[in-house]
């Protein structure tokens, strides 16, 4: 390097031939002694091809060398090292200029530390420079000795370039730190956006991939080791470009969000994650050798490419996509530039220029869309008002359409049971009794819409009058006495006779009281509702109160608005959340005031002040109103089965529905909160071949649940304190979908209410109101599932016992044939039993649905019989059968799960063993069990033999009797086993089933 003014020039990187002394820590003062001359290597580049020639491995240690001629030196000189793996010193013409890690020649005594750094040297007038650089490398097995270019240049050349690289490193951490931050708290805000969490995450990942890749600032800052550095590098890398995938599926609306291989890529991802958290550092080192490291990086890269070049080619919606696609191309740029820096140095500073690019296109396409929204939302809130102004007008012009028909649906059916009750039946009594019910109960309904309307343009004018609280409370509870028909809820009045009356409107204290009491009742399971009074300073102080599930002090303070309703009933259709705005205006309108108490599970108290009326004559009596025309109120009008056609009843009760496929009565279990719902299931479905048992809960019902098998499960979605969704979660966990159907029933039609029903394991769900016609084919659909899956079972086993593998027929031929020359009367039994195990096996009664005892033990006898003469002592066998036991089970249940002992059981060890089959009487069941004390398997084994969905032919047998006993007794098969120790597989049958049905 004479002639070249170090002093003037940028700095220069020493590529090219370098000397190299495999094996040895050699000094400046050793070069004189040394014998042997170096061997010449390509700086940089890895030193496995002189360092092991045989075996290629990069582990070991080395001296590199080299020489530089300059014009005699007037400023210092320094070397920039970046990229030496792992430790090494520096030592320029005999001075030591820096050590980073500890040198030795075994892995046991060296310490790895791969830091950049820079080595400094001057002496006045220097022609030569002898550059000595000792490395040591035990944990890379794939990449040793100087893996970066060394720069040489004046030491102000030097510190300026690394220290402006420095700072470049610095500017783009602080920025992605910044940003992060503001994503990170954006998200706090608002949990339901997670791309803003994934923009933190990403946002960190680039920061810690800056400042420990490039001149491993991260190093300086904490105290962390060569390992947990590489460990580090590894993952900030492969994890930022997981997280650009995740962004731009975020933004690529042209992409379906769910994704199998995603969720593949992403379980392998976290997979090598841990392994790298646990792994020491040449093992981790190993992996990036073998490419693993290279798949997970590139992978998502190539996947972002290709989702915006089909952003790009696909129409799109997104005004602002020229942004994401601005910050897409600065990913891709930054990404290249690594890549190119990685394998050829092509500029020696950090340059954040497209990671601020990125940064900025992701910003203004954040900032775009916020201020779009926010004019939408502006613009959304003024058609809002209109829109709230006009449904407030429509609800009351159809109130006042819908109440005429209504009403003559009311009259005709009061007249017909006036007129026709001598003639009717106690049945068809009730259910025009009941249709007059819910008649009224709509009326109530639309009554409440009307009075909203009439509040809001103040054309409701009270006439109060004196009025006895005592004797229109009792009126009011004998209304709402229906509701708690099989509750444990009781409806108390405490009103001391002597309570004077107040001044009100007697039609809207009614609609009051109702609402109040109408509402304590639905958001109370069990205890007692009471209505209580006082006087206080010339008012009569009312309190409804219940022992309910309460409300938090959020629902309190917004219970009064129109259309709000509680939290426990919010979305269960009972009610439009009216009740509680209307009571509130029309206390006020009476000069008082409504207000509430309450806490979370210990009920809540509504109370309303009315005046005391003066000293003036009141009625000699008052009778209860129950035919006064009130209001039900608060959200609680319950979802009824109404039939869309007025003739539709006719059509269902004539069409042609199919049979089932056996004539046995099937077994409906239906649950809902509402007895009224309840009586309208059973009328519907009164003409059906079924026989319907009712639950008022879905804790009632799990109860019900293991008392008997059931054909199908019909559930409202809204059940007090255990939903229809939850009580479908706790169905399967027992039964699958085949074993045990589950329809719902609710007032919600919307798809996010649908998909939960479907996700929670319901074969239907249907949509209320419903007509009785389509409610009966989905229950006969779902039912006729339930028999043809039963039936498959049935079939199923019959033809797995049919299929006897060829094995068994060969081996017990051949016995035959052996025995005809040894002890033919032997050969005769053994001949005898295997026709009897044929006759049995291929018998069509193995297709039936129950058989008797003693048709299961003769097949099992023969079978054993034949195992025992083919295996002798290896084979031994305890029969324990009660006498005096008759009862009937489901065929072709014992012989598989001997045959599964003695197969697998025993057979499978060299000595043998035992079979021991247990059949006894216990308290209301019979006890079936087989063990052996054969090999024995693991718990996995077992859940996976008992698995409904397991593939393959091997334990088909004992799935197939698991999922029989299940449907038919609502419990399977008990396996105990311990490897070594044998296996226990037993069956109960109760009583109540043991014979024919």
């Amino acid at each position: 390097m004479r002639g070249i003014d170090l002093d003037t020039s940028s700095s220069i990187p020493l590529d090219g031939q370098w000397g190299l002394y495999p094996g040895k820590f050699v000094s400046y003062r050793d070069i004189p002694s040394i014998e042997s001359q170096p061997r010449y290597i390509q700086v940089p580049g890895d030193w496995s091809s002189v360092l092991s020639e045989g075996t290629r491995s990069s582990l070991g240690y080395a001296t590199y060398r080299l020489r530089i001629l300059v014009d005699p030196l007037k400023q210092p000189i320094s070397f920039w090292l970046r990229g030496l793996e792992t430790s090494s010193e520096v030592e320029i013409n005999g001075k030591a200029e820096g050590t980073f890690g500890k040198l030795a020649e075994n892995a046991n005594e060296y310490t790895p530390k791969s830091v950049s750094y820079t080595a400094s040297y001057f002496a006045q007038g220097v022609e030569e420079i002898e550059l000595l650089i000792r490395i040591a490398n035990f944990d890379n097995p794939d990449n040793g000795g100087i893996m970066n270019s060394i720069r040489f240049g004046s030491q102000a050349e030097i510190d300026y370039v690394r220290w402006y690289s420095i700072g470049f490193q610095l500017v783009a951490f602080i920025i992605l730190l910044l940003h992060g931050l503001y994503a990170c708290i954006l998200y706090l805000f608002n949990r339901q956006e997670q791309s803003l969490f994934v923009v933190s995450l990403l946002t960190l990942a680039v920061g810690v991939c800056i400042v420990i890749g490039h001149d491993n600032l991260l190093l300086l800052w904490l105290p962390i080791n060569y390992t947990w550095a590489l460990k580090i590098n590894l993952l900030a890398h492969f994890w930022q470009t997981f997280f650009i995938l995740l962004i731009f599926r975020k933004f690529s609306s042209v992409i379906p969000k769910k994704n199998k291989w995603l969720r593949i890529y992403t379980i392998a991802l976290i997979s090598y994650s841990a392994f790298i958290l646990v792994s020491s550092a040449s093992l981790v080192n190993v992996t990036v050798g073998l490419g693993i490291y290279t798949f997970f990086y590139l992978l998502p890269i190539a996947w972002s490419i290709c989702l915006v070049g089909i952003t790009i080619f696909k129409k799109q919606d997104d005004v602002d996509i020229i942004f994401l696609l601005l910050s897409a191309a600065s990913i891709m740029s930054n990404f290249l530039w690594t890549l190119l820096i990685s394998h050829k140095e092509v500029n020696v500073v950090y340059y954040p220029l497209d990671i601020i690019a990125a940064l900025i296109g992701f910003s203004t396409y954040w900032f775009k869309k916020f201020l779009r929204n926010t004019r939408e939302n502006t613009l959304l809130n003024k058609q809002l008002k209109k829109s709230n102004k006009l449904k407030d007008q429509f609800l009351a012009n159809t109130s006042h359409e819908l109440r005429t028909p209504l009403h003559g649906i009311m009259n005709i059916a009061q007249t017909v049971v006036t007129k026709e009750q001598a003639n009717m039946d106690k049945k068809s009594l009730k259910d025009m009794e009941l249709l007059i019910t819910i008649s009224r109960r709509m009326s109530y309904m639309l009554g409440d819409l009307l009075d909203v309307a009439r509040l809001q343009e103040q054309r409701i004018v009270l006439k109060q009058e004196p009025l006895k609280i005592q004797s229109i409370v009792p009126g009011v509870i004998e209304m709402l006495r229906f509701m708690i028909e099989g509750k444990p809820i009781q409806l108390n009045i405490d009103i001391a006779e002597s309570m004077p009356p107040v001044m009100a409107d007697e039609k809207r204290l009614v609609q009051v009281l109702y609402n109040l009491l109408h509402n304590a009742i639905k958001f109370t399971e069990e205890g007692t509702i009471s209505v209580s009074a006082e006087m206080r300073h010339g008012y009569a102080l009312i309190h409804v109160s219940d022992t309910g599930v309460g409300m938090n002090k959020d629902t309190q303070t917004r219970i009064f608005l129109p259309y709000e309703q509680g939290s426990y009933g919010v979305s269960d259709g009972r009610g439009i959340g009216l009740g509680l705005s209307i009571c509130k205006q029309l206390i006020e309108l009476h000069g008082g005031a409504l207000t509430v108490r309450s806490d979370i599970g210990k009920g809540s108290v509504f109370s309303f002040d009315l005046p005391l009326a003066g000293m003036v004559d009141l009625p000699l009596s008052q009778h209860p109103l129950l035919t006064h025309p009130v209001t039900e109120g608060t959200e609680d009008q319950q979802a009824r089965f109404i039939f869309h056609d007025a003739a539709i009843d006719e059509v269902a009760a004539s069409s042609l529905i199919p049979p089932l496929l056996n004539e046995v009565k099937a077994s409906i279990l239906a649950i809902d909160d509402d007895p009224i719902n309840l009586n309208v299931l059973v009328g519907i479905l009164s003409t059906e071949p079924y026989n319907i048992t009712t639950a008022n809960s879905a804790l009632e019902a799990l109860e019900l649940l293991g008392t008997r098998q059931w054909d199908l499960l019909i559930a409202d979605v809204m059940l007090p304190h255990i939903s229809g969704y939850e009580l479908t979660q706790k169905v399967r966990e027992h039964y699958s979908a085949a074993d045990l159907p589950v329809l719902l029933l609710t007032a919600r039609s919307q798809s996010a209410d649908i998909y939960t029903g479907f996700s929670s394991g319901a074969n239907d769900y249907v949509t209320k109101p419903v007509d009785a016609l389509e409610l009966r084919y989905r229950i006969r659909a779902l039912i006729t599932l339930k028999q043809s899956v039963n039936e498959r079972l049935r079939i199923e086993a019959a033809y797995l016992q049919a299929q006897i593998h060829p094995h068994f027929i060969f081996n017990t031929l051949n016995s035959i044939m052996a025995l005809s020359d040894i002890d033919a009367k032997k050969m005769q039994d053994l001949g005898d039993a295997f026709a009897s195990f044929l006759r049995i096996s291929f018998d069509f009664i193995n297709t039936g649905e129950l058989v008797k005892l003693s048709h299961e033990l003769e097949l099992a006898e023969a079978y054993l019989y034949i195992e025992k003469v083919r295996f002798e002592d290896r084979l031994n066998i305890q029969w324990e059968v009660e006498p005096g036991i008759h009862l009937h089970l489901p065929p072709l249940l014992i012989q598989p799960l001997i045959e599964n002992a003695v197969r697998h059981g025993i057979l499978s060890q060299h000595k043998g063993g035992t079979v021991h089959i247990r059949i006894t009487r216990q308290d209301n069941f019979t006890l079936v069990e087989v063990k052996d004390n054969g090999k024995g398997m693991e718990q996995e084994k077992v859940n996976q033999l008992l698995s409904p969905t397991m593939k393959g032919n091997s334990g088909i047998g004992l799935s197939n009797t698991n999922r029989r006993l299940t449907q038919l007794y609502g419990q399977g098969l008990s396996i105990i086993s311990k490897p070594g120790e044998g296996t226990t597989v037993s069956f109960v049958i109760p009583d109540t089933n043991a014979v024919d049905r």
